[in-house]
């Protein structure tokens, strides 16, 4: 029971073991049909009819008590199978010569009692019901061979299966115990690592974030001639700040459901707009409307992890143009950015480099996604993006699905 909440536990555990009681009750009702069939085959002379109408009643009030699983429907079943039970032994002491076979079939009659089970709520009350189920049988019985002049039987299989439920009710009631002791501290691990996880899910998101935003800003300002600010530039900056001090960008980012048609286009279509704007000749080929194929979350990361890898080609390739190809597999979505700048080696990148590594290798593993590079220095750059569709998402926050702040 450690899946379950431990307030629950002990009402889950009550009413599964009363479920598993309501199919045996139902088994021991069948078993005691086919017994007196077969008796009836074996000796043509004993009718057993009344007997199997006995057990009727007493199979439609299981499926009453099985619908409604409270103590009024636990009782009317007790008052009815009794009823039943005494009918059954009547018949059964008056057809069945045979003690041992008349006391095997008077047990089967009172097990469907035993196994009432009750409404189930607390372990402790299945097993009362099940002792007062055993007792309205044992009377039915006792009262119906008393009647028919005949000597009392021990119900031995009836004795067995009570002291079946009591020992299964306390065995499930110790475990219940000692899980209740447990779980709290498992709940709280799982807690703790969860919360641990979304938090380097945020850190790692924001720390990809201020490096597209503010230090490649800061990278722009530096090299920006003397004078005003480039006004692209000053209303690139203001977006960015307003997405920074908003909180839009720390939603979650498991959301259901995708962004209305076309916002991945368009989104996709505006960066790549804004890279034209700063002086970079961006070509676009394949179809871009596969990215309205990812669900929010992946989309974004997309769009940055592309916006970026533009970026880096405006900054370090030493090229003014570059290539943006999409491509959609039936199973993915893989998008492409190449340059024939100068290139560079991977390996020998700093580690507080964080573009390719933050903004790009890692945003992209956080919504399921692969990123594959090719480059050496003098023979430009490819960078491969992968995206499954329907990837599970990691614990990343999502950010707005039209790419501001995700290019500089």
């Amino acid at each position: 029971m450690l899946g379950i909440p431990t307030h629950l536990a002990p009402r889950v555990n009550a009413w599964s073991t009363v479920r598993a009681f309501h199919a045996a009750a139902i088994g021991s009702l069948a078993a005691a049909a086919v017994a007196l069939l077969l008796y009836r085959l074996a000796d043509p002379d004993v009718r057993v009819v009344g007997a199997v109408l006995a057990l009727v009643p007493m199979l439609g009030m299981i499926a009453v008590h099985v619908q409604f699983g409270t103590w009024r429907s636990a009782v009317a079943f007790l008052v009815v199978g009794g009823v039943c039970a005494w009918w059954f032994a009547v018949v059964v002491q008056r057809e069945v010569p045979a003690g041992w076979v008349v006391s095997y079939l008077l047990s089967l009659s009172v097990i469907p009692l035993v196994l009432v089970g009750g409404a189930g709520a607390v372990a402790g009350r299945v097993a009362l019901w099940s002792i007062v189920g055993f007792l309205v049988g044992r009377v039915a019985t006792t009262v119906a061979i008393l009647q028919a002049g005949g000597s009392t039987h021990p119900l031995v299989l009836a004795w067995v299966t009570l002291g079946f439920v009591i020992a299964l009710v306390l065995f499930t009631s110790r475990n219940t115990t000692r899980s209740a002791r447990v779980q709290p501290e498992l709940l709280r691990s799982a807690r703790e690592e969860h919360v641990s996880a979304y938090r380097a899910g945020v850190e790692a998101e924001a720390a990809a974030i201020l490096h597209d935003t503010v230090l490649n800003h800061l990278g722009a300002i530096a090299l920006a001639p003397d004078g005003p600010m480039d006004p692209q530039l000053a209303r690139t900056v203001e977006a960015d700040v307003a997405m920074l001090t908003g909180r839009e960008w720390l939603a979650p980012g498991g959301r259901p459901g995708r962004a209305e048609p076309g916002a991945a286009v368009r989104a996709f279509e505006h960066m790549v707009d804004e890279h034209r704007a700063h002086g970079l000749d961006v070509s676009v080929t394949g179809d871009p409307a596969a990215l309205t194929r990812l669900d929010q979350a992946a989309m974004t990361a997309v769009l940055r992890a592309v916006a970026q890898c533009l970026a880096n080609v405006r900054k370090h390739a030493g090229t003014d143009a570059a290539e943006v190809s999409v491509f959609d597999d039936g199973a993915s979505c893989t998008v492409m950015v190449v340059d024939d700048g100068r290139g560079f080696d991977e390996s020998s990148t700093s580690p507080d480099r964080m573009g390719l590594r933050g903004s790009v290798r890692e945003r992209i593993g956080r919504v399921g996604g692969d990123v594959q590079v090719w480059s050496s220095p003098g023979s430009g750059t490819s960078v491969m993006m992968t995206v499954p569709y329907g990837a599970v998402t990691g614990a990343t926050p999502a950010v707005s699905s039209d790419g501001s702040g995700a290019h500089r």
